[in-house]
């Protein structure tokens, strides 16, 4: 026997629903508002957002689209509220972005029982109930006498409570502009249509640097240039971290230069990794922007360009124009799977060369899956990927193991360059972006950047030099202010590219 139910209980029923699923907003919205002096507004703000939901609902549920439309807010509202209420997360068009690029393995790391209750009961149970039940509409008038009826007197009641607030309203609004990007499912729509906007629609591809030549020299140059994934510097020994010691194997390289005030130029992947290759700063940077990068001059005046990635993301189109040999992908294992690759390399090297080595790094949520167990130095460890049933002693420490591993991964890389010898190396080392690790309720990474922690932001940067000219260079700017901005213009003068697009101010090494 099918369920029934009249359309204007089927409306009440969404808007309870959808509004219950926006704890998130509502959570934000609090922690804004004094209870003593905003009280009135306190008491008010559920209420206008509920009437305001069923005003919206009485207009779009429509015979033969209301079921489709409450079936598409249930399930995006509930996907979304999941990751924001467990990892504290917004659903921008950059995170919609990194989900795109985001591969089986990658997806596979966030199962667990608590996610999978959570989309049972709350999406797919009540999407199941949606399609199954019998909507009664009466008659023609009847159901546009109600329609009108139920719109206007939302209308109203949010009215009735939002004008005699106006003065208190409007302010907090302003103030917290960024409160709509809680707002569910209609931030992670627009955020989706601004995500198609900016990738099917790009503007005509653009070379850059066409101009670039290279200065005449016998020395044989090599840069291996390591991107590691979600390190951040605040959990860096070499930076002053005390708790554990997580640069075991780097720190005491007397030819290494670590950089404590490094930025980053996003808080993803899908953001920093085509940004730090671009000429562009972060401020001048945008997703929009579809040009040749740093990788494309260097081959363009001979330097042999490799890219070896272990990153499940893949290289975010930055090596998409490099020559098919060159271009290694591994199955996003333990990122020391390409230590043989590189070694093979560098045995067979050009007179200019730049290796790219792309790493998983310190990837969550499933710390725990990104080192063997004989680098589960720090104990205890969380080994799940639902960090909310971990206490933070135990979070921290499996992160730390991460890092302890990369750390081993550059020592080795470091290592296998000075074997090979050469006029003039470096190995340089920073991460893409960092991480949170459940610090004022916040897990993972991707907020957007004018309101990102700044773990997500400040990065650890380090580099080995072979010889001391360059060495007494990168030692003068060890406390200075650096950033992904440098990097572009740091390769170009590594390798002697000159350029009207290189910029002397941004070059670390000469």
């Amino acid at each position: 026997m099918k369920l029934r139910i009249s359309w204007f209980k089927f409306t009440l029923l969404n808007a309870v629903f959808i509004a219950a699923l926006n704890f998130a907003l509502f959570k934000f919205a609090y922690s804004k508002l004094s209870f003593d002096a905003d009280a009135p507004m306190a008491a008010s703000l559920p209420i206008i957002y509920f009437s305001l939901l069923c005003a919206l609902f009485s207009l779009v549920f429509l015979p033969y689209l209301a079921k489709p439309v409450s079936i598409a807010a249930i399930a995006i509202t509930c996907g979304s509220s999941y990751f924001m209420q467990s990892y504290g997360i917004i659903i921008d068009s950059e995170m919609i972005r990194n989900v795109a690029q985001t591969d089986a393995g990658e997806v596979l790391s966030f199962l667990n029982p608590k996610l999978i209750c959570y989309m049972l009961f709350l999406g797919v149970l009540p999407c199941l109930l949606v399609a199954f039940t019998r909507i009664e509409y009466g008659g023609v008038k009847r159901h546009l006498k109600v329609k009108f009826v139920a719109f206007v007197g939302f209308l109203a009641l949010a009215a009735a409570l939002f004008l005699p607030q106006t003065k208190s309203i409007i302010p907090f609004f302003r103030e917290n502009s960024f409160i709509r990007a809680y707002n569910l499912p209609f931030y992670p729509i627009y955020a989706a249509q601004k995500y198609i906007k900016i990738e099917f629609f790009k503007p005509e591809f653009k070379q850059i640097g066409t101009d670039a030549t290279m200065r005449p020299s016998r020395e044989r140059r090599l840069m291996v240039l390591i991107v590691g994934e979600t390190a951040r510097a605040k959990n860096y020994s070499l930076g002053g971290y005390a708790k554990n010691d997580t640069n075991f194997y780097t720190k005491n390289e007397p030819n290494l230069v670590y950089f404590g005030d490094a930025r980053s130029c996003g808080t993803a992947t899908a953001v920093s990794l085509p940004c730090l290759f671009s000429k562009s700063t972060r401020k001048e940077y945008s997703s929009k922007e579809f040009s040749e990068n740093a990788l494309d001059i260097l081959k363009r005046v001979g330097v042999k360009v490799v890219w070896l990635g272990n990153n499940s993301g893949k290289c975010k189109g930055v090596c998409d124009r490099l020559d098919a040999g060159d271009v290694e992908y591994f199955d996003a294992g333990y990122d020391t799977n390409m230590l043989l690759s590189l070694k093979k390399r560098l045995e067979n090297l050009a007179q200019n060369e730049i290796i790219v080595l792309h790493l998983q790094g310190s990837h969550g949520p499933a710390y725990y899956a990104r080192y063997p167990s004989e680098f589960r130095k720090f104990t205890p460890t969380c080994d799940t990927s639902e960090l909310s049933s971990c206490d933070s002693d135990s979070i921290v420490n499996t992160y730390d193991n991460t890092l302890l591993f990369t750390d081993f991964f550059v020592g080795e890389v470091i290592k296998a360059v000075k074997d090979v010898g050469g006029d003039k190396s470096a190995v340089w080392y920073f991460s893409d972006h960092g991480e949170s690790l459940g610090e004022n309720g916040i897990y993972l990474h991707g907020m957007p950047y004018a309101i990102a922690p700044e773990t997500q932001k400040h990065i650890p940067m380090m580099a080995y030099a072979s010889d001391e000219a360059t060495l007494a260079r990168l030692r003068a700017q060890k406390d200075e202010a650096v950033s992904h901005d440098n990097v572009f213009s740091s390769l170009l003068g590594f390798f002697g590219v000159e350029t009207k697009e290189y910029d002397k101010k941004l070059d670390m090494f000469n």
